[in-house]
C-alpha cells in the first residue's frame, strides 16, 4: 500500500514547475491564496505527464479539468508542507543533498562535457580532410633527452617548410614507413579515423596550413599539413563481388576472372545476379552482394578512397586485397543524418576514443577554477606515514604514528580547508582503493583522486546556478519529498487498522473476495527418460507418491515440499488443468511438460467459494486502507482549500494548447 502511494506521489510531483507569470497571453487558471497556476503552468504540466503538446491539444475539457484538480491538490499539499517547516527537517535536507550530489555530477558531465563534444564531432562528420604528415618517432615514456631531440628535429622540419616542398621533406625526415611511397599523404579521412590529438590539430587548420608546432601523440611528434577539405558524402550503400585466392598460385587466374566479370557488368549484366552466382562471401551473395550502409571511418583507407570517389550506381574496377579481389558497386548514398539519429554512434565513438582524457582534463580545470592548493609539507608527511604492506582493506591501516597529522590541513579550495582526517575518511569509504598498497606513490595517487572527487562535488553543488533545467529538476524532487512526507503525516499515519474494523468492513463486501475453482496436487518432475522410467517403476512397486516426489523431483524448491504445489486455480498451467480433470487421489501417467517429464497426483479440490475473513485478510487490509485514506485525503484537501482559499477557472481551460509552444518548452515535455 505504501508503495502504491509513493508511486502516485511521484507521478504528481512531475507536474511541479515554477510559474511563468500572468497576463492576457497567460491567464490564471487557479489560485491558491497568493500562489497562481497560470495557463502555461497547466499546459507544461499536462503535456509533460500526458504524452506531449499534441495530446494536450486533443484532450477534452473534462480530461483537462481532472488534471487541473490533481495539480491543485499537489500544490496545496506542498504548500502546506512548506508552511510547516518540513523543508528545514534534517533528514529531508540530507536526502536532498545526497540526491543533488549524485544526480548533479551525471547531469553536468553530460551537459558540460559529453554533449558539447558530441556536437563538435557531429560538425566534423560533415567534412572530410586530406592531410600529409611527417612523423618523428619517440616513445611515450621516452627519457627527457630523447623527447627533446625528437621535438627539435620536428621543429627543424617546420623551419624548412617555407623553402622546400612538404612531400620532399616527408621523404627526407618522416619515420612513417609509408612515407617512402605516399610522401606523407594520408588521403581523405573524417572524424574518428585518427588519434584525437592528430585529428584535433587537422581540424584546426585551413587548407594549405601547417601546424606551427609539432603535435604529440603516442607515436611521436607529427608535423601536419592539411591539403584539402571537402563536404562529406555521408554513408554509402555498398554491394560487392569477392573472388578469393585459394592459394598464392591462384592469384593470376582469380584476377583474370574478376576482370571478366567486370566486363560483363559493363556490358549490361545484372550486378546482383552475378554477385549471387559468383561471389564467395556467401552471406552477402544471398542478398545480391548488398552489405548495407558504411561510413568512411568504417572502411580501410585505400578502400574508402576508392569507394568515396565512385559515383552512385557505378562499379569499380577489380580491387585486389591480400585474400582476393573485390568488385564494388555503390547503390545508394545518404547524407549526414540529423544529430539525434547520429548521437548514439557518436557517443560510442566518443566513449572509446576521447572520454577518459576529456574527463580528466575537465576535472583538472576545477583546481584552478576554485584556487585548489596542497599543503606540500603535510602531503609529503602523509605519503610516508603508512605501513607500505597494508591496504585500506586492512584493520588499523589509518592508525598513524603521528596522530597530530590527522588535524592538519592537507589542501584547500575556494577558501575551504580539507584535513588529513577528512581525506582518510574518504579513502576508507571508497571501494576502489581497498586493494592498493599504501606506498608513497600510491598514496599520492589516491589523494589526487580524492581531491578530484571533492572538487567535482563542489562544482556539482553549483549546477543549479549554471543550469536552470537542473534547478527545475531539483525543485521537482524537493516537492516530491515534501509531498511524500506530509502525506505520511496527514493520511497514512492516521489510518488505524485493527481486527474489529476489518471484520465490519468485510461483512458488507465479503462477496467481493472469492476463490475460483482450485486444485491441490503434487508433482514428480524429472528431466530424462531413464529417471522417468525409474519413478514409474517405484510407483508401480507401491511406493508412496509423496516419498518418491521428495526423493526424485527436480523442480527447484519443490523437493522439500514433496512436490506439492498447494491450491492453484484450474487455469494456472497445463499441470493444474490436467489435475482439474482427474479424480481425487488419482495419479497420472508420465507426460511431457517443459523440458522434462511430469507425473501428478490430485491431493484435494476446492470449488469456487467466498473467502473466509482470515483468507481475505491481505486484500481486506489493502482495500480498507485505501478507502479510509481516500476519505481522510478528501477531508484534508477540503481543509486546505478553506485555509488557503482556492479559486479555479475551469472555463479558461477551453483555450489551453491553442498557442504554439516555444522550443525551450518542448524540451520539458520529453
Amino acid at each position: 500500500m505504501m508503495k502504491n502511494r509513493t508511486t502516485f506521489s511521484i507521478l504528481i510531483l512531475l507536474t511541479a514547475l515554477g510559474g511563468f507569470g500572468c497576463g492576457a497571453s497567460n491567464p490564471t487558471v487557479a489560485t491558491l491564496g497568493e500562489e497562481l497556476i497560470t495557463m502555461k503552468d497547466f499546459e507544461t504540466s499536462y503535456a509533460k505527464n500526458n504524452g506531449g503538446w499534441d495530446a494536450g491539444a486533443k484532450a477534452s475539457l473534462e480530461e483537462r479539468e481532472r488534471f487541473l484538480d490533481l495539480l491543485v491538490k499537489f500544490r496545496l499539499k506542498v504548500k502546506e508542507a512548506k508552511s510547516r517547516g518540513l523543508l528545514q527537517d534534517t533528514s529531508i535536507q540530507n536526502e536532498l543533498r545526497g540526491y543533488e550530489l549524485s544526480v548533479a555530477q551525471t547531469y553536468m558531465i553530460e551537459k558540460e562535457l559529453v554533449r558539447p563534444n558530441l556536437k563538435k564531432l557531429y560538425e566534423r562528420k560533415k567534412e572530410e580532410l586530406r592531410a600529409s604528415h611527417i612523423l618523428i618517432r619517440v616513445a611515450e615514456n621516452a627519457p627527457a633527452d630523447d623527447t627533446l631531440k625528437a621535438y627539435e628535429r620536428a621543429m627543424t622540419v617546420i623551419g624548412r617548410i617555407p623553402t622546400k616542398s612538404f612531400d620532399s621533406l616527408a621523404l627526407i625526415y618522416s619515420e612513417d614507413q609509408s612515407a617512402s611511397f605516399n610522401k606523407g599523404d594520408l588521403g581523405y579521412f573524417g572524424t574518428g579515423r585518427m588519434v584525437p590529438p592528430f585529428e584535433d590539430a587537422c581540424y584546426a587548420l585551413r587548407t594549405g596550413e601547417t601546424t606551427p608546432r609539432p603535435i604529440r601523440t603516442q607515436f611521436g611528434y607529427h608535423v601536419i599539413k592539411v591539403t584539402d577539405r571537402r563536404p562529406s558524402r555521408g554513408a554509402l550503400r555498398i554491394s560487392f563481388i569477392l573472388l578469393n585466392y585459394n592459394n598464392p598460385k591462384d592469384s593470376t587466374g582469380v584476377q583474370d576472372s574478376s576482370w571478366s566479370l567486370y566486363r560483363r557488368i559493363l556490358a549490361g549484366e545484372d550486378f546482383a545476379q552475378l554477385a549471387s552466382q559468383y561471389s564467395q562471401e556467401r552471406n552477402s551473395a544471398l542478398r545480391g552482394g548488398d552489405v548495407g550502409f558504411y561510413d568512411r571511418d568504417r572502411l580501410p583507407p585505400d578502400m574508402g578512397e576508392l569507394l568515396y570517389r565512385t559515383l552512385k550506381d557505378s562499379v569499380t574496377k577489380p580491387f585486389p586485397v591480400p585474400n582476393g579481389v573485390y568488385i564494388f558497386k555503390i547503390t545508394d548514398a545518404r547524407g549526414i543524418p540529423p544529430f539525434e539519429e547520429a548521437e548514439r554512434d557518436l557517443k560510442q565513438q566518443y566513449q572509446q576514443m576521447r572520454y577518459a582524457k576529456d574527463r580528466k582534463d575537465y576535472a583538472q580545470r576545477f583546481r584552478s577554477l576554485y584556487g585548489f592548493s596542497y599543503d606540500l609539507p603535510t602531503l609529503q608527511a602523509l605519503t610516508t606515514a603508512f605501513d607500505t604492506t597494508k591496504t585500506p582493506a586492512d584493520s588499523m591501516w589509518n592508525e598513524l604514528e603521528n596522530r597530530n597529522l590527522l588535524g592538519q590541513k592537507l589542501c584547500s579550495y575556494d577558501g575551504t580547508p580539507v584535513t588529513v582526517q577528512q581525506a582518510l575518511d574518504r579513502i576508507a569509504s571508497t571501494p576502489e582503493f581497498r586493494t592498493m598498497r599504501l606506498t608513497p606513490a600510491n598514496v599520492e595517487n589516491i589523494v589526487d583522486q580524492v581531491t578530484e572527487t571533492i572538487l567535482m562535488e563542489h562544482h556539482a553543488l553549483r549546477a543549479q546556478d549554471r543550469h536552470p533545467a537542473f534547478a527545475n529538476l531539483m525543485n521537482e524532487y524537493r516537492d516530491g519529498i515534501l509531498l511524500y512526507r506530509i502525506e505520511q503525516d496527514e493520511i497514512w499515519q492516521r489510518v488505524t487498522v485493527n481486527d474489529s474494523l476489518l471484520r465490519i468492513f468485510h461483512e458488507g463486501r465479503k462477496d467481493q473476495y472469492r476463490w475460483p475453482d482450485r486444485v491441490n496436487f503434487a508433482e514428480i518432475y524429472v528431466t530424462t527418460d531413464s529417471l522417468k522410467d525409474a519413478a514409474e517403476k517405484r510407483l508401480r512397486g507401491g511406493k508412496d507418491f509423496m516419498d518418491v516426489a521428495e526423493d526424485m523431483t527436480m523442480r527447484a524448491g519443490y523437493r522439500d515440499k514433496k512436490g506439492e504445489w498447494g491450491f492453484q486455480s484450474y487455469g494456472l498451467n497445463e499441470l493444474s488443468m490436467r489435475a482439474s480433470s482427474m479424480t481425487l487421489d488419482s495419479v497420472s501417467l508420465a507426460f511431457r511438460f517443459g523440458a522434462g517429464w511430469s507425473i501428478i497426483k490430485v491431493l484435494a479440490k476446492d470449488p469456487a467459494r467466498v473467502k473466509t475473513f482470515e483468507e481475505a485478510g491481505p486484500e481486506l487490509t489493502s482495500a480498507y486502507q485505501e478507502q479510509v485514506a481516500k476519505v481522510r485525503e478528501q477531508e484534508w484537501i477540503a481543509s486546505l482549500k478553506a485555509k488557503y482559499g482556492v479559486m479555479i477557472d475551469a472555463e479558461a481551460l477551453r483555450n489551453a494548447f491553442t498557442r504554439t509552444p516555444a522550443a525551450s518548452e518542448e524540451q520539458t515535455f520529453q
